[in-house]
């Protein structure tokens, strides 16, 4: 049976976290297929910190990762 879960991140914003690391170009909305194992450790770090961002009522800041 399978489980339609909602993400907290829109595609537009999974996609820019993409664009930041560098890979952009390989992903699609819905599909993240083509990223890397490295990749998608990064773009993981990314979304859970733009997640973190989004729930505590700030607009996600996906350059903060770098800062921190």
């Amino acid at each position: 049976m399978a489980r339609n879960r909602r993400s907290l991140l829109s595609d537009a914003t999974k996609i820019r976290l993409a664009q930041i690391q560098g890979a952009g170009d390989r992903v699609s909305p819905g599909y993240y297929g083509n990223l890397t194992s490295k990749e998608a450790g990064s773009f993981t770090k990314y979304a859970v910190a733009a997640a973190e961002q989004a729930l505590s009522g700030r607009a996600p800041d996906p350059g903060a990762v770098d800062r921190q």
